[in-house]
């Protein structure tokens, strides 16, 4: 009986071990075929990027025929539409001109593609449905946000875009459950989060929710043209900047942390076809200058910092120009300006003045036009600088004050140009002495240093006094009290440096006047430049006003020009001290040179470890590795 009790325990306990088993068994399958990484969504997934791929297979075959049809070789909306629809039937996709680009929809799928002007497809987006546009602080499904870190505001539209302008501004509305409600404190956000949540289109009627309401009223300031919203984003003013203010009074800044990063791909969400127009912006509070104006027009050195963002568009400011922001910010950083960018004081293709920046790259238009009031100058990346790190700037840069590849002109006592290159036409169209135009910097005014930094674009000056040259333009004050120091690194130019009837510098345009004391100092550079007005090092050497004190010290430097220094004031200076070394073209583009710059060591006997080293590159030009 004991042995029966005992065989039956056993047989349960194994029954009820079994019946655990199957239960995880089956846990185990059910979460399989259900799971995130589920049968079912891996299934569903493989279908949507077969979809997506035949979609873009099919966007592709209508592109190319239409280019072939088109007599030009161009991509016309009607012609785009007609082979969609020969490819898919009618009624099943709409193509839309947006400008810079065409949008293709596919209505069953509710997705849709940018395709630009040489017919190059982009990537694959959603329609987007936000059930609550022009409140930032509800996100597209309706969950609540705080601005934490955690929980950030979200721009899911255009309206949400409009609506936290106008809440930085302190004037217009924002909406509240679909209803309109009066701004009338302004809101600086500090301390508080702003996410881009999608790309946006200003062209675009698929990032609005509703491109035709006219209850955000006159914005671009034609109170008299029907105020549809896209209407008033893409004409006379367009735009507002988000903290719009002028160079004096500080009440209207963004003071937060704006984020563009999609956090599934880590790209940059695009704001394509940004139009802002204040280039009439005149006298504010006495002052004969306009607001300062970019995507952000003013911010905060002490809190604000945007990054992860991509522009592109028109934008015109008649003071502090810039396409992410017109000035102040803690830091800007990864961002990208295709924009074509005109202001009148500080102009850059990233920010106008008093920003770090780190990271970013222009391929913009840069232009600077300057007034009588008209001071700074423009670069590809910020017309005012202080603290510029691994940009790039390609898009051409010109004007008549101080023009740079990188930075217009510097009046910080601590700029610092690190490892940043310049592919663009840098272009000065003025003429008196404190016009200046440089590949990397256009002039200083205070203290730089510039270090792993290279021109590769054309710098042409206009028979200016102050200075053209291959890094830099002219290093000279602002006053006669001014102490500049310009050091430069570790850098090269092979950019043609021509400035008609003057001298021009492969690496410093004019050491010039107008200061206390003028220290230069060059060290592991070199310079192509073979024109005779062109000094392969430095162009002029102002040294002869008793009352300044010039020190010019060059080591470890070579050209290819007749002379190192193309002109000295004062000949026979101890203050000069040139030990620039004249090679070929030839003996440039070998490993031996790049041995010899490697081999430099500073008063401590090696090579600094903050310099890139050297190979060879393109070309068999010297490069960094």
């Amino acid at each position: 009986m004991q042995k029966i009790r005992k065989e039956k325990g056993i047989t349960l306990l194994v029954l009820v071990i079994t019946i655990i088993i199957l239960l995880i068994l089956a846990g185990i399958t059910i979460s399989a075929i259900t799971g995130d990484n589920s049968i079912i969504k891996n299934a569903q997934k493989a279908k949507e990027n077969s979809e997506i791929a035949n979609e873009k297979e099919v966007i592709e075959k209508a592109t190319v025929q239409a280019m072939e049809n088109n007599r030009y070789g161009n991509i016309e909306e009607n012609e785009l539409q007609s082979e969609l629809d020969k490819e898919t039937g009618e009624g099943k996709t709409e193509a839309t001109d947006i400008g810079e680009e065409f949008e293709v929809i596919f209505i069953e799928s509710s997705r849709y593609y940018t395709v630009d002007k040489d017919g190059n497809v982009m990537q694959v987006q959603d329609i987007i449905e936000d059930e609550n546009p022009g409140d930032i602080t509800v996100g597209k499904d309706g969950e609540k946000l705080d601005g934490s870190e955690e929980h950030p505001y979200e721009i899911w539209c255009i309206e949400d875009l409009v609506a936290f302008s106008n809440m930085v501004n302190g004037s217009g509305i924002k909406l509240e459950n679909g209803e309109s409600k009066e701004i009338t404190t302004a809101n600086n956000f500090k301390g508080k989060y702003v996410a881009l949540k999608t790309n946006l289109n200003f062209k675009s009627r698929l990032s609005y929710q509703n491109s035709e309401r006219t209850d955000f009223g006159d914005i671009n300031g034609n109170a008299n043209d029907g105020n549809t919203l896209i209407n008033e984003m893409t004409t006379e003013m367009g735009f507002k900047p988000i903290g719009i203010d002028n160079a004096v009074t500080t009440s209207k800044v963004f003071e937060g942390n704006f984020d563009g990063q999609n956090k599934e791909t880590n790209e940059k969400y695009r704001i394509s076809n940004l139009y802002i127009n204040y280039e009439n912006d005149t006298v504010i509070n006495g002052y004969g200058f306009g607001r300062t104006i970019g995507l952000f027009g003013r911010g905060n050195s002490q809190y604000t910092i945007i990054k992860n963002l991509e522009i592109s568009g028109e934008i015109k400011g008649a003071g502090h120009t810039g396409s992410i922001i017109g000035e102040g910010a803690k830091l800007i950083e990864n961002c990208i300006n295709h924009a074509n960018i005109t202001g009148f004081n500080m102009v850059g293709g990233i920010a106008g003045s008093g920003t770090p920046i780190q990271s970013c790259i222009n391929t913009g238009t840069i232009t600077i036009k300057g007034r009588s009031w008209a001071y700074a100058g423009a670069g590809g990346i910020i017309g005012n600088g202080n603290s510029v790190e691994n940009c790039i700037n390609k898009g051409n840069v010109s004007g008549n004050v101080a023009i740079g590849g990188i930075v217009g002109y510097n009046r910080s006592t601590s700029c610092k140009i690190d490892n940043c290159k310049n592919y663009g036409n840098i272009i000065l169209n003025g003429t008196s002495d404190d016009r200046s135009v440089g590949g990397i910097l256009g002039i200083n005014a205070e203290k730089a240093e510039i270090k792993n930094a290279y021109n590769q674009g054309k710098i042409i000056g206009k028979g200016t006094i102050g200075g053209a040259g291959g890094i830099v333009g002219a290093s000279k004050g602002s006053a006669n009290e001014s102490e500049l120091i310009l050091s430069i690194y570790n850098s090269f130019n092979r950019g043609e440096v021509v400035n008609e009837n003057s001298i021009a510098g492969g690496i410093v345009g004019s050491q010039g006047r107008l200061s206390a004391k003028n220290y230069i100092y060059i060290e592991n550079c070199w310079s192509l430049g073979k024109d005779s007005n062109l000094g392969g090092i430095i162009g002029i050497i102002n040294n002869n006003d008793t009352n300044r004190e010039t020190k010019t010290e060059i080591n470890n430097s070579y050209y290819i020009s007749k002379n190192a220094i193309g002109k000295i004031d004062k000949e026979n200076d101890e203050n000069i001290v040139n030990h620039a070394i004249q090679k070929t073209e030839d003996e440039i583009r070998t490993q031996q040179f790049v041995d010899l710059l490697n081999s430099y060591t500073n008063g401590e006997g090696a090579y600094p470890t903050d310099w890139k080293k050297w190979k060879l590159g393109e070309e068999r030009y010297p490069v960094f590795e």
